[in-house]
């Protein structure tokens, strides 16, 4: 690798920064959904700094014909226009596992005291990271090393059923 050029491997093919993104720039989040006939989506609102539509000349889905694929990463802005810092990912991630449903099973299956809601799940994290709020994830690097630890578990119990209902055909 020459210096100064950075190669992010993906699936067998490198990508370098030598090549030209099909869009960059700001963009805000209007919302996201999550349906059994169409999977994941994201609904963004891009500036309106182009005269043209960034994506116009690009093919979407349409019927069974497969819309354009693209790699995407998305980095969080804070209301100051600089990157917000890892850490308060990982407070929002706590947050967003303390709503999960499948969170509160997997912690119960852990913690056998009936994670039944998103407060329940909070105290499972409190007690299993021995914090007092999410936010100490922010300040302290070893409440955030057992929080990754833990997600990540979870992350593998999830998928694992995941792979089960597949091949159970449901």
């Amino acid at each position: 690798m020459r210096a100064g050029r950075k190669v992010v491997r993906t699936q067998g093919q490198d990508m370098t920064d030598d090549i030209k993104p099909s869009f960059q720039g700001e963009m805000m989040l209007l919302g996201w959904k999550e349906s059994s006939s169409q999977g994941r989506t994201v609904t963004f609102l891009l500036s309106e700094d182009e005269d043209t539509h960034p994506f116009r000349d690009l093919s979407v889905k349409s019927g069974k014909k497969a819309g354009q694929r693209f790699m995407a990463v998305l980095v969080a802005i804070g209301d100051n226009e600089v990157p917000s810092p890892p850490e308060d990912d990982l407070i929002r991630e706590a947050g967003a596992l303390c709503r999960s449903k499948s969170f509160w099973d997997w912690a119960d299956a852990q913690a056998f005291n009936g994670v039944k809601s998103e407060e329940d799940a909070k105290q499972f994290l409190y007690d299993q990271l021995s914090i007092r709020s999410r936010k100490e994830l922010a300040t302290d690097q070893q409440s955030a090393s057992r929080f990754r630890v833990l997600a990540a578990q979870y992350r593998e119990w999830r998928a694992q059923r995941e792979r089960e209902h597949i091949l159970r055909g449901k």
